[in-house]
């Protein structure tokens, strides 16, 4: 019998929002209590590729932003930029556990401020790796700061 398999990258973001100061604050806070969304992303077809290259040694540039923007527009695999960007922040914690690659950002109270609807992980260089659009319209303003949580894993699959 020959058995084959299929890789595939999934991915889960969770949205938080809250009183804190910074990403410390959060980290030491109860997070469930502060959670405002939570669900599903899509892997789009240019973060695929930007994960081939880097597998290959063709780049180097791995995912290093979050953004957040204000568009309705469903995700589709080949989305290569939010609908209507709002803004960007430098992921502050990235680490591995197993197969699943986990990305953390915080937005001060200040930062990125206005109607979120979507949000993605992005290169530098501007390569989307996924997209998702929020469950609901979150309106960040100077009242609160937000973190965007990110679970992006690589399993198997079978034929």
């Amino acid at each position: 019998m020959n058995f084959k398999s299929k890789k595939c990258l999934t991915g889960h973001v969770k949205l938080y929002a809250g009183d804190f100061d910074s990403y410390d604050d959060f980290l030491k806070s109860d997070r469930e209590k502060y959670l405002v969304d939570d669900g599903n992303n899509l892997v789009v077809d240019g973060g695929m590729e930007r994960v081939i290259n880097l597998m290959t040694g063709t780049s180097s540039i791995s995912w290093t932003l979050c953004a957040v923007g204000s568009g309705t527009n469903t995700p589709v695999s080949t989305d290569t930029a939010l609908q209507t960007q709002i803004g960007t922040n430098t992921i502050n914690d990235r680490y591995r556990v197993s197969l699943d690659a986990y990305y953390y950002t915080f937005f001060g109270k200040n930062d990125n401020n206005g109607t979120w609807n979507e949000t993605a992980l992005l290169t530098s260089d501007g390569n989307m790796l996924c997209r998702r659009l929020l469950s609901a319209t979150f309106t960040k303003d100077t009242t609160k700061a937000a973190v965007v949580s990110w679970k992006i894993g690589l399993t198997a699959v079978a034929d």
